[in-house]
């Protein structure tokens, strides 16, 4: 089969010119990069003279697969299966020649070829100019610096208010103006240092930084003007006839209104800002207050019934005015610049605006120094820093350093793959890197993307440089500009779907200024599926999502039934869409594929764990404390609650017990003086009561994550748990709350809660494969056999009033402005320029909602379903659905039998909901519950009542709280090993847990370590390089389970709770495994020790086996196994 863009394939693959490729959802724009490399290294002296650079490891570890698979298989002269495959390896095989002529052995060196990510790149210039750049080879990269931002503000700013230097005097000129605000100040001062790189070289570029931000805003007016110009010249006369009748003719009450500026109009008006008055007065005569077609004309907008007695030129005139507009209403793009023209700001600031602004703009420079400085001294940076370093390692265009020299001479082809999510600080190291090259003397620029699909502008991507670069010159390279049209993706009734649909969302033209992308339709290269392949659901009414959720089941079930292997993606543009999707798809027995998709700072387990934290952390926080004790592993009912926060204090020794204690804690302390407690709290709260106090006794003894951890499970945490999940969750709380340890404690609350919210579950390895939930941008560059959209009327999350406001813009000319608003106060809420800059805003978050629905719809393979609930006759504002609103005009829908709309039948059982579920597994430990005997409370103690390990564990010569503890924590080191996956643990794992262990062993009440330690690492060690260990430990298991606690009531009517050290199935097997770190003793043989062993505990794994509720299809096998021995013994 002929491929249409054939041409336009073959011409990006000569190695002699540069291209800017557009590349379009499905047009096989990684296999064009990788063919693209292949033929290069043809050609190249040195595999290290191509540079490929990608914005995410995973593509660049995709690009690197392509090329090494090209070259494996032309190495071993494989048969090609398509004309496409035969292209890739004959230009591996003449990649090969090149190679085997000098000597590169690339298929034994593949680190040769230089694919790395931007942020990789910009890190590896920086560290080679360290002293230069400012990041030295320690740096490292944060993912949330907020933090150290909030420090060196804090610092920074009072130093200077002390000293009382001009800085200083900066400072307080922005605080009066935000009304002595600290916390907005320093709002507002985090917010322009994340995104410094968008304004920290303009702030450099002028002395006089008032004429250099307002030249910017006299090229914004300019370039609109002419660009309406220049759509309005083929009508000048006519306009200019109009425009000065109604400006003679309107009366005199109406002279304050721009239009009577048009009077005396002969042609056109220039484009300088001097001229933006006459042109309000066209826009006043073309369009109406609410900036639609004026339609009709009358004596207040210059058209009088007759004019000096002549009511035919009157009629005429008006005439004439109905007969342009309907002329100019079929010019696209035409109304937009006129409304554009209407919001237009003045070229000027205002004196009390620049005020505040001249002090911002004298201070940031200063504060983004002392923010290197900081990062410096404390080795540390945020990917923005990396990424200005290596600007600095580069040096300026005209003056490179001899690193850049360097870079000039070594590098001979570069390759950008995503280029439309470039962001204007990436672009100038690109353009730093070619700026010595020239056309055509060998040196090759290509650059791939698709503006279609750019989506992070939250990343501070720049659509626009990708439009530029194809139109505009980089340094001196002009790259030809090319298109692929052709989607190997999608069969062709969705590639006719997407092409009559997007036209219509997407803007007439391109806009480099402002980002705007137009739709570039595509060529399917599969043939059409029989059965529809796009549907839409319309819920009406409905009084919430639950029914949308339930069409989702019911469209999975259908897809699954259809193509049984085939993939389904459910995509959402917001995590706040899923809870009830997930909810329906857990009722109907469905186990998803979902990365950072479930968040778990709802979770109850991780909520509970928060609170306790919050607690001893902040002793006043009544809130936290009352969580604390209505937690599963307390659950004090209402009563007993009020009861104990409402207590008054008795006793002589109340006031000794108040020194001793802080608030809450002060009454656990005297429980038993405390009148009205039911029997079941009192016994609650004595058990409760002594650990938390011990745990207080303790703090700032032991390192946070150990503090907080030895209480929780203390407490009862793990037993309280409902299954592993929880546990898994509860663990990746730990580990958070770990990283963000310093000195014992937490230094920012607010910023350990933001980091909280961003933690999601990991994937469940026993999920359904076939089955996916992700957000669309997650989904970028996946494809699906089957994708579900649901909540395409769901409206984004509204945005606070910001303080300030700015834009990053690329002038028609290349140029890289900055647009800069005054400070925004609530007395001055209509500011013309803040207003401007906001329409601004709104209208690129428009368009980047069209291009998100663009990327979700085009992961389709072969079926498309489009979901959403409604109420009233338009969409929400800025949902996606709004975006598509504009397909689905009168024509359009009336060929489109793929709509349906459902009136919500009420009376219908409702579906289930996530709160439901949420409610149904809420559960407490009995008020008799004790906690498993240690050394102490906060001991962390075994997750539930255990079979006590005997004394021979780990050998006789042991002592038996040596053995049981030592033995304690290795099961929690192989269940470790377990959740995170026994392939993350190595040698140099074990070295760098073993202070740790030690921790845990002491906090278990053994003073020397020494030993236990060795046993611990022998005993990891060993399950590391044996087999049958890492099959036991493979959490890619179906039904993987560690520490699985699984509650039973004895035959004494006593609830028990049994704890399985291993459970999962295997090849239709159901496993259960228990691990024992006992050795022979002296004298005995493994034969007859792995004998006792199975004799002491056949019942003890017989009465785990009855607990399992299995099918009697699946048989169920139990065993021991030995890690200090390496064996595994089956039990009857």
């Amino acid at each position: 089969m002929t491929v249409a863009d054939t041409a336009q394939r073959q011409r990006a693959l000569d190695p002699r010119r540069s291209f800017a490729v557009a590349a379009p959802a499905g047009s096989g724009k990684t296999e064009l990069l990788a063919q693209r490399v292949l033929g290069l290294l043809a050609t190249v002296d040195a595999p290290e003279e191509i540079l490929c650079m990608t914005f995410t490891r995973k593509a660049a570890g995709e690009m690197r697969h392509r090329i090494i698979q090209a070259l494996t298989l032309a190495d071993s002269h494989f048969l090609p299966e398509s004309d496409h495959q035969q292209s890739t390896l004959e230009l591996a095989s003449a990649a090969l020649a090149r190679d085997r002529e000098k000597n590169w052995q690339l298929l034994q060196s593949p680190n040769r070829l230089r694919i790395q990510t931007i942020d990789g790149f910009c890190l590896n210039l920086a560290q080679q100019l360290g002293l230069e750049s400012g990041i030295g080879d320690y740096a490292e990269p944060l993912e949330d610096a907020e933090p150290h931002f909030r420090r060196v503000i804090a610092e920074w700013l009072l130093r200077e208010l002390e000293q009382q230097t001009s800085l200083g005097q900066a400072v307080e000129t922005l605080l009066r103006h935000l009304d002595n605000d600290f916390d907005k100040l320093e709002q507002l001062l985090i917010a322009l240092l994340k995104k410094r790189e968008q304004w920290l070289s303009h702030m450099f570029s002028s002395r006089d930084a008032r004429d250099y931000l307002e030249s910017f805003l006299s090229n914004v007016i300019e370039e609109t003007l002419a660009a309406t110009a220049e759509l309005l010249t083929p009508f000048a006369s006519e306009l200019a006839l109009l425009a000065d009748f109604a400006g003679s003719q309107l009366p005199s009450e109406k002279k304050d209104l721009p239009l009577r500026l048009c009077k005396g109009m002969i042609g056109l008006p220039g484009h300088s800002v001097e001229e933006l008055p006459i042109w309000l007065g066209i826009c006043e005569l073309l369009l109406t207050r609410d900036l639609k077609w004026r339609s009709r004309v009358d004596k207040n907008t210059g058209f009088p019934t007759e004019v000096d007695g002549d009511k035919t030129l009157a009629k005429q005139r008006k005439a004439s005015h109905a007969e342009l507009i309907d002329q100019l209403k079929i010019i696209s793009g035409l109304k937009d610049l006129l409304e554009d023209i209407r919001a237009l700001p003045a070229p000027r600031y205002e004196e009390n605006q620049w005020l505040a602004l001249n002090a911002l703009t004298y201070l940031l420079p200063t504060l983004a120094a002392a923010l290197s400085l900081h990062f410096q001294q404390h080795r540390v940076c945020d990917f923005t820093e990396i990424t200005l370093a290596a600007l600095r390692a580069l040096g300026p265009e005209d003056e490179p350093t001899d690193l850049a020299l360097r870079l000039d001479y070594q590098i001979k082809h570069i390759l950008t793959d995503e280029f439309q999510d470039t962001s204007s600080v990436q672009f100038d190291i690109l353009r730093r890197l070619v700026a010595g090259w020239e056309q055509n003397d060998g040196r090759t620029l290509f650059i791939v993307g698709d503006a279609m699909q750019s989506l992070y502008s939250f990343r501070n991507a720049n659509v626009g440089l990708f439009l530029e670069a194809r139109t505009l010159p980089i340094g001196q390279l002009q790259l030809e500009a090319l298109n692929l049209q052709v989607n190997f993706r999608s069969q062709e009734n969705l590639i006719h779907w997407v092409n009559d649909a997007f036209p219509h969302i997407f803007p007439a033209r391109d806009e480099i200024g402002r980002g705007a992308v137009s739709y570039s339709p595509a060529t399917a290269f599969h043939g059409a599926l029989p059965e529809q392949s796009v549907t839409l659901d319309a819920f009406i009414d409905a009084p919430d999502n639950s029914a949308e959720a339930s069409r989702v089941v019911a469209l999975v079930n259908a897809a699954k039934k259809r193509n049984p292997q085939g993939s389904i993606a459910i995509l959402v543009r917001t995590r706040t869409q899923l809870p009830d999707i997930l909810a329906a798809l857990r009722e109907a027995g469905h186990h998803w594929q979902a990365t950072d998709i479930d968040p778990l700072g709802n979770r109850m387990p991780v909520v509970d764990l928060m609170s306790l934290t919050r607690a001893l952390l902040s002793p006043a926080d009544r809130i936290a404390w009352l969580a604390v004790l209505r937690a599963p592993w307390c659950g004090l009912d209402m009563a007993d609650l009020l009861t104990i926060s409402t207590a008054e204090p008795a006793g002589d020794d109340c006031e000794t017990t108040q020194e001793r204690f802080p608030l809450m804690l002060n009454q656990l302390a005297r429980i038993t003086a405390i009148p009205g407690l039911s029997p079941d709290g009192r016994q609650i709260l004595q058990r409760v009561g002594e650990i938390l106090i011990e745990a207080w006794q303790q703090r700032q003894r032991l390192p946070l994550r150990c503090w907080i951890e030895g209480t929780w499970r203390a407490l009862g945490g793990t037993v309280a748990l409902n299954s592993i999940t929880d546990q898994q969750h509860c663990e990746q709380y730990l580990d958070l709350l770990e990283k963000h340890e310093s000195a014992g404690t937490l230094e920012h609350w607010p910023t350990f809660e933001k980091a909280v919210k961003s933690l999601y579950a990991k994937a469940d390895v026993g999920s359904d494969s076939t089955l996916h939930v992700m957000t669309i941008h997650k989904a970028k560059g996946l494809e699906f056999d089957t994708v579900i959209l649901p909540g395409l009327n769901r409206k984004p999350r509204g945005e606070d009033k910001q303080l300030l406001l700015w834009q990053e813009r690329t002038s028609s000319n290349g140029e890289n402005q900055l647009l800069i608003s005054p400070l925004f106060r609530a007395d001055q809420q209509n500011d013309p320029l803040y207003q401007f800059l906001n329409r601004e805003r709104k209208l690129k978050i428009k368009l980047e909602t069209a291009r998100i629905l663009y990327v979700a719809t085009t992961r389709a393979i072969g079926h498309l379903h489009l979901l959403c609930t409604m109420s009233g006759d338009n969409p929400a504002a800025g949902s996606l659905l709004d975006s598509l609103w504009p397909a689905l005009n009168a024509d359009f829908e009336s060929r489109a039998t793929w709509i349906q709309w459902h009136d919500y039948p009420p009376g219908e059982n409702t579906p289930v909901r996530a709160h439901d579920t949420a409610l149904s597994s809420l559960r407490r430990l009995p008020a008799d519950w004790g906690t498993p005997p240690t050394t102490g409370a906060i001991q962390t103690p075994p997750t539930a009542v255990k079979e006590s390990l005997t004394q021979n564990e780990l050998g006789g010569g042991k002592t038996a709280p040596e053995a049981r503890h030592t033995g304690t924590v290795l099961h929690r080191i192989l269940q470790q090993i377990v959740i995170e996956g026994i392939d993350q643990w190595s040698a140099a794992t074990i070295q760098q847990r073993m202070p740790f262990w030690k921790i845990q062993l002491r906090q278990l009440g053994l003073c020397d370590t020494s030993a236990p330690l060795a046993i611990l690492a022998k005993a990891v060690e060993n399950c590391l390089s044996d087999p049958t260990a890492r099959w036991i430990l493979d959490n890619r298991h179906q039904d993987s389970a560690t520490e699985l606690a699984i509650g039973y009531i004895s035959p004494n009517g006593e609830p028990k709770t049994a704890v399985i050290d291993r459970s999962f199935v295997d090849r239709g097997i159901r496993w259960i495994i228990d691990y024992k770190t006992a050795t022979p003793s002296v004298g005995q043989s493994d034969q007859q020790f792995l004998k006792q062993q199975v004799a002491q505990y056949q019942e003890q794994l017989q009465r785990y086996a009855r607990l399992f509720e299995e099918p009697a299809t699946i048989p169920i096998k139990k065993a021991l196994y030995f890690p200090l021995l390496q064996t595994i013994e089956t039990i009857p």
